[in-house]
């Protein structure tokens, strides 16, 4: 609940003169200021009327006025009759008194409650001054509206000076205006049936190509009839049952016509029917006005009084501006941003904060967005002023940004009913999937969920041989895409890849392969024969393309040098890796004559590919699982293999390519002669924040009740080819706009961004799918407990993606710890620390958990910079852990933004 003065004061007093239930205050504030108190209380006994308004005089503020001080103790007040006062209903705001009475006296009204939807949604079109172009707009608004599909019903509350079916040119009028339709229903006997009804009072506007409608009430017949029922009806009258005039029209209407949407021209100024079309009627108020002082100071009066509507959305267009040059707007917007303030002072409701389990407070602010945007202005048409009636065609474009507004409140108030309703809300979460790409399932259909990145046109060029990038970034999906879902890999390189085949060189696409401890037997024979590892890799590529048919012996004389080759090969098993598998290739990769028959065979590949204008790109991958990380195999077996790379290059066999995914430390940590050749030649994947937002859509999408909520209220032609803003706008369905309430509360799309990010820069898909499927059952925890009320924006709430971002953070933590088993020790020695690290405090923990592993604390602090867990930070003088490992470690988060 919002904090006021006149709360703070009525608390002070209360908690200081009652003390048991009969005793209560009574605190009235006047509209000029004066100070209405009633106390009773016992604290009064024995002191005189003087003493009474000394002691209670010494609470008031000094610009405060004392107006009735009514003081008494209980036995007084029983002897006068005197009786608690009801608890005051905020919601049964009729009149302007009704509302000033509010505004000055917050403390006997409960907050506001949220204003319910309702069904049509109506938009009020108020201004404090006539004169200013309000009935031009509504009547190009709802032409615009009507056009986009939506069927419209206008209404004319402007009941002492109508014109809106005059600006129409509705013809024919219809037989009876609203006057007549409220001025019988106020009069009428109990228990007669009125004789107007509600269809007796509309006319139609036949737009041409309109896929929508647009239905006109007006106000009635202007005649000496109309001038009595106006001076005698009342907008505050309560019929029988309960209803007021406008909530009788709007249920039959909405009977009638169903509409999407009514919009109401009101009454300019501080009277009944203005305060009607304000107060009772309106969900959303445009409130137009001319840039001059007048106006500011009435709508700043409106906006003083209106205060107490905290669920009233309003806008402001200024209208007719006469100079729309920079001097003119200069003008305009100085008025607009002062009334801004009055509308954000008197709408925006508290910021939520959320904390996680431990009690630390989200700190993610982001002060950029509290920059305001351009104000809605339609400049004065001369075109306009000179018209007979409206819309004029030519001029639709100057009131399509008020026409947006109304849409997308309107598309709201739809999204909000099905994001909130009780059936249709936890049927699309029970729906929501997030399937991760798993390229390894044959029955996986890739392209609907594989995203690319920025760096995969970059992958697709022949040049590009080493691609690099962290685990779980998606090397291992990129070698799975080509092998085992090629037409899909085809298909989304648009005709670059026409030409290649593709095979593993290395990797778990084949069962038969050798493993790590064959790996180490390799190691030693070629060390005992002294062989080399890069003779190995050509053996190696020499067997799979054999296997798979990518080569045949030659027959013939031209085959004789290949019969020893040919028969250590056919003698191999056909089944799993197997020690004869090892053995083979060791004979052929130390045997000096064997070597050259080897690299032979090498050209015949090389050279059929050429002849059938195809290339061979040869994949590589689990290098890091399947060699130790301390030892030297890993150093030499990778040394070789790019030696033989760069062997290939130097002997220019132009038809076999080569893509090894490697990770990103092992490649730095790696050390050979003319490394550089590899520059330019690699990439390092990255997920940018739009691959990342299209990757998180991709996921949601493959729910159709979610894809149906997207195409309906977001759509989105092509995911691919789709700017930032508009994935944004689409996710928004699903996660919501910002963190919290309140314009400085970080978007949810770049906290996730961000917190699936580590210190280097790297963001992790994987960790996407995990938080998302955490999130979402969290989401559905809350199903049936009524007490817990739904976001009205949104599927997923913050406090379920907090829980979510836990689950990711302990999976990303699990990686880790498995890239790095050496460390297992410091990683769990990071519980309980802080998040910001001092130089001290680190170096304390290394010291008790792995300096025996890196001797130097700088190297140490590079290296955890290396693999993105922490980054030095100069302001702060300290180490920022990366959010993405903070809960998985165990560690304390206050501190960090």
């Amino acid at each position: 609940m919002q904090e006021t003065w006149q709360r703070a004061l009525k608390q002070e007093i209360t908690s200081h003169y009652v003390h048991n239930s009969p005793e209560w205050v009574d605190m009235n504030i006047s509209t000029s200021g004066l100070l209405n108190l009633t106390i009773v209380s016992d604290r009064f006994a024995g002191l005189s009327i003087p003493q009474r308004k000394e002691q209670v005089l010494s609470f008031l503020r000094q610009s405060l006025s004392p107006g009735f001080l009514s003081l008494y103790t209980l036995q007084e007040a029983e002897s006068l009759h005197l009786s608690r006062p009801q608890v005051a209903n905020g919601d049964l705001v009729y009149t302007w008194q009704d509302l000033a009475l509010q505004a000055a006296n917050p403390q006997n009204y409960p907050q506001p409650s949220q204003r319910q939807l309702r069904v049509p949604r109506t938009v009020t079109f108020y201004s404090f001054k006539g004169g200013v172009g309000r009935t031009t707009a509504l009547t190009h608004v709802a032409w615009i509206l009507a056009m986009r599909g939506r069927k419209v019903v206008a209404v004319d509350l402007d009941l002492e000076a109508p014109g809106l079916s005059t600006a129409f040119n509705l013809n024919p009028q219809p037989e009876y205006g609203i006057v007549d339709y409220f001025y019988e229903r106020s009069y009428l006997p109990e228990g007669v049936e009125p004789s107007i009804s509600v269809a007796q009072i509309f006319g139609e506007v036949r737009i041409p190509n309109a896929t929508g409608r647009l239905f006109v009430v007006p106000a009635g017949d202007f005649n000496l009839d109309y001038i009595a029922k106006v001076d005698d009806l009342r907008a505050t009258t309560v019929v029988d049952r309960g209803e007021n005039l406008w909530s009788i029209f709007t249920r039959e209407i909405q009977e009638q016509l169903k509409p999407d949407i009514i919009l109401v021209d009101s009454r300019t100024g501080i009277n009944q029917w203005g305060a009607l079309s304000l107060l009772r009627a309106a969900d959303e108020v445009i409130i137009f006005l001319f840039p001059n002082e007048q106006n500011r100071q009435g709508i700043e009066l409106l906006f003083q009084s209106i205060q107490v509507l905290r669920n009233l959305s309003m806008s402001l267009v200024f209208t007719p501006v006469p100079d729309v040059t920079e001097t003119g707007m200069s003008k305009v917007r100085k008025i607009w941003q002062h009334l801004q303030e009055n509308i954000k002072s008197s709408t925006d409701i508290d910021d939520e904060t959320n904390e996680d389990e431990n009690g630390d407070s989200e700190s993610d602010l982001d002060e950029s967005n509290s920059e305001l945007v351009e104000p809605l202005v339609v400049p004065y048409l001369s075109p306009i002023a000179l018209a007979d009636s409206y819309p004029v065609p030519a001029l639709i474009d100057y009131y399509n940004r008020i026409a947006n507004l109304i849409d997308e409140e309107t598309d709201k108030f739809k999204r909000e009913d099905i994001l909130t309703g009780a059936d249709s809300r936890w049927k699309i979460i029970e729906s929501l999937q997030f399937p991760e790409v798993n390229a390894a399932d044959q029955k996986q259909d890739l392209s609907l969920v594989f995203q690319q990145t920025t760096d995969f046109v970059k992958f697709l060029d022949d040049t590009t041989c080493l691609i690099r990038g962290r685990k779980g970034t998606g090397k291992t999906a990129l070698y799975w895409l080509l092998l085992k879902h090629s037409n899909t890999a085809k298909k989304l390189a648009r005709g670059r890849l026409d030409q290649a085949k593709f095979l593993s060189g290395h990797g778990r696409f084949y069962d038969s392969r050798p493993s790590r401890d064959d790996f180490q037997i390799i190691h030693t024979g070629l060390q005992r024969e002294n062989g080399s590892w890069e003779a190995f890799w050509r053996t190696y590529l020499l067997l799979r393309a054999f296997k798979e048919n990518y080569f045949k012996f030659p027959k013939g004389k031209k085959g004789e040098k290949f019969r020893d080759l040919k028969k250590i090969l056919d003698d191999l098993p056909v089944d799993k890796w197997q020690s004869e598998h090892s053995q083979g290739l060791l004979q052929l990769s130390t045997n000096v004559d064997l070597r050259l028959v080897v690299t032979d065979a090498l050209y015949l590949i090389d050279e059929k590919l050429q002849q059938e204008d195809k290339i061979l790109w040869l994949l590589y991958d689990d290098l890091d699982e399947d060699f130790p990380q301390s030892s030297e195999v890993r150093q030499q077996a990778l040394t070789g293999l790019f030696q033989f790379l760069q062997a290939c290059d130097s002997r220019r066999l132009t038809a076999i390519r080569f893509k090894i995914f490697l990770r990103e430390d092992i490649w730095i940590g790696l050390n050979f002669d003319n490394k550089s050749h590899f520059n330019g030649r690699d990439i390092l994947l990255q997920w940018t924040r739009v691959d990342f937002l299209r990757l998180a859509l991709r996921q949601a999408i493959q729910s159709d009740e979610f894809k149906q909520l997207v195409n309906r209220f977001s759509p989105v032609e092509s995911i691919e080819q789709a700017s930032e803003e508009v994935i944004e706008q689409a996710l928004e369905l699903l996660w919501g706009s910002r963190r919290r309430r309140g314009s400085k509360a970080k978007y949810v799309s770049r906290w996730v961004y961000e917190r699936l990010t580590d210190s280097s820069g790297t963001t992790f898909p994987r960790s996407l799918s995990i938080l998302l499927k955490a999130a979402k059952e969290r989401e559905l925890s809350y199903q049936g407990q009524s007490s817990i009320k739904p976001p009205t924006d949104c599927l997923l709430r913050g406090k379920s993606l907090e829980i979510g971002l836990k689950g990711a953070s302990e999976e990303r933590c699990n990686a880790i710890r498995e890239e790095y088993p050496d460390l297992r020790k410091f990683f769990d020695s990071l519980k309980d620390h802080q998040a910001l690290l001092s130089k001290e405090e680190l170096q304390t923990v290394w010291q008790e958990s792995a300096q025996d592993i890196m001797s130097s604390f700088d190297n140490f602090a590079d290296f955890l910079s290396e693999i993105g867990l922490a980054e030095w930070r100069e302001q702060e003088q300290r180490y920022k852990f990366a959010g993405i490992y903070v809960y998985g470690f165990k560690m304390i988060r206050r501190g960090t933004v």
